[in-house]
């Protein structure tokens, strides 16, 4: 299949060993999202320590909530496929499981009343590398919608992409957009809102939720990934929208306790 303006999946080889984009712009969006929240964590006068130790807890168990959910639900992979890492598959829904697994895990080791304070963190700057990260999906020429008819003004970049001479919604690109957008609210909760332990962690549960809902109903049928016939992406998605709302309303009354706590 010939990728998206014919961009080479391959950036360069070392003695055969090709290094793909994909894992470049991976790698790329990890760095900015680590560094990004470092100068949160200033700003909201948390530790700036401990970007990096939710970060080196969220990594490896969001890697592995990640490929574990692709070949457990992609047709095309099967669970011994796991550590064949080169082959493709990694899902976005499957890591954001795993990595909260993971801060869930630490959070308990730290005793913090503020327990949602790491979710925080992690959440203030995931659409970030979510945004950069679905780059790695144009180079290789993949999260592509339904095909649009040639010759109509949505037959071109950024509306579509072109594929062995026909045309597909851009779903990456479309999502990448949406997640800077999703990324400057985070921010602007994270940063600015006082008294707002677990806000940011309810807003991206509901904003991505509710993004990927609507974008994962554009993609074919062949890329969606289904447990016994149900797309399971997308029911995770619905999951996440309503575990944003519970935590929200939890958060809610549980910020204004403590703000009440502190007046007396």
């Amino acid at each position: 299949m010939e990728n998206f303006l014919n961009v080479n999946r391959v950036a360069f080889s070392i003695n055969g060993f090709d290094i793909y984009w994909y894992g470049i712009i991976i790698c790329i969006s990890i760095v900015v999202a680590i560094v990004t929240a470092t100068i949160f964590c200033k700003l909201r006068k948390y530790d700036t320590d401990e970007a990096i130790n939710v970060a080196l807890v969220a990594l490896p168990s969001g890697i592995i909530g990640g490929r574990l959910f692709a070949v457990l639900f992609d047709s095309g992979l099967s669970i011994s496929d796991f550590f064949n890492f080169r082959t493709g598959g990694m899902s976005i829904i499957g890591a954001v499981i795993g990595g909260a697994l993971g801060i869930l895990i630490y959070s308990l080791i730290k005793k913090d009343s503020e327990k949602f304070k790491y979710f925080d963190i992690v959440c203030s700057v995931l659409l970030l590398a979510q945004a950069i990260g679905r780059w790695g999906n144009y180079c290789n020429g993949e999260v592509y919608g339904q095909l649009v008819e040639a010759g109509s003004f949505f037959a071109r970049f950024p509306f579509a992409v072109e594929i062995d001479g026909n045309y597909y919604q851009a779903l990456f690109f479309y999502e990448s957009v949406l997640d800077i957008i999703g990324f400057f609210f985070t921010a602007e909760i994270f940063i600015c809102v006082k008294n707002s332990t677990g806000y940011t962690t309810a807003f991206y549960l509901m904003y991505y939720g509710t993004v990927r809902t609507i974008l994962e109903g554009l993609r074919q049928e062949q890329y969606i990934l289904k447990l016994a016939g149900m797309p399971i992406s997308q029911i995770c998605s619905i999951l996440m929208i309503i575990a944003g709302v519970a935590i929200f309303i939890y958060s809610y009354f549980l910020n204004k306790k403590r703000k009440a706590l502190k007046k007396w």
